[in-house]
């Protein structure tokens, strides 16, 4: 390896790292053994098993002992600023989109659901919670909440394949615009540890979500848990230069070489 402030397990992790996103390796492909790789990059077989652990971590590759080091599927992406409808996005990247229902009843909901459904008193709601997957394996974990008085029925219909912005538009001709979305890194409970495959504690981005119909009304008030070694966010960013102006008083320019981010979160 060449000489570098960067550790040397790091240098040997990103130059496998790099093998994968350009697809030099399929999924499913078994890796080298460590003795292997440790002589190609001239290290020791300690600093391979520490470059290895940062690609599992990050989700890449899978360590199975007695097997060896296998290539992990790619993770799927999607964008942090867009209203993301996950079985058309899902199969539109070409990958397969699954569903199974963990429960679907008609609650009376927290006073933190009804006050962000604006719902009158003695209101009840429809709560979902539906396991998400892409080719057969689970990413995230869906809980929507819907006002009972806007869908009746709601509870019979069949939530194992179709989208719920697409029955509510088909079903109930409420046409789902923009939403409220906010996004923050998370540990699993055990629970959602169970249902995702992973580990208690594993990493996962919960995005928080509440979605309005075309004249402003709140219609779904919700959580996505993704795991997160197989989903990657994306948005794109812009750099405005702030206006440079003069204090009169110094005779300065405020605001010079400063610059702000935006993004643009379009209506969907």
């Amino acid at each position: 390896m060449t000489s570098s402030r960067i550790p040397v397990y790091k240098q040997v992790a990103d130059s496998l790292l790099e093998r994968i996103e350009q697809g030099g390796w399929a999924p499913g492909y078994r890796m080298a053994p460590e003795r292997a790789l440790a002589e190609e990059f001239g290290v020791n077989r300690r600093t391979v098993r520490q470059a290895l652990s940062v690609l599992e971590r990050r989700g890449l590759v899978e360590r199975r002992q007695g097997s060896g080091t296998f290539i992990c599927e790619p993770r799927f992406e999607r964008g942090a600023s867009e209203l993301f409808h996950f079985t058309e996005g899902i199969r539109q990247r070409g990958f397969a989109a699954g569903s199974q229902v963990l429960s679907l009843e008609r609650v009376v909901p927290s006073q933190l659901a009804a006050e962000e459904l604006e719902l009158p008193a003695g209101a009840d709601i429809y709560r979902c919670h539906r396991l998400r997957t892409v080719n057969g394996l689970p990413v995230l974990i869906e809980t929507f909440a819907v006002p009972a008085d806007l869908v009746p029925g709601f509870a019979e219909l069949d939530f194992s394949e179709r989208s719920v912005y697409e029955i509510m538009r088909t079903e109930y001709g409420i046409q789902v615009e923009h939403a409220r979305l906010s996004l923050e890194a998370v540990a699993m409970s055990e629970i959602e540890a169970q249902w995702l495959g992973a580990a208690p504690g594993a990493p996962a981005m919960l995005e928080r979500r509440l979605a309005f119909d075309e004249t402003g009304r709140p219609v779904d008030y919700g959580t996505d848990l993704y795991r997160g070694d197989r989903v990657r966010f994306v948005t794109d960013a812009a750099t405005v230069a702030v206006p440079v102006s003069v204090d009169p008083s110094t005779g300065q320019q405020a605001g010079a070489g400063r610059v702000v981010t935006w993004v643009e979160i379009p209506g969907r």
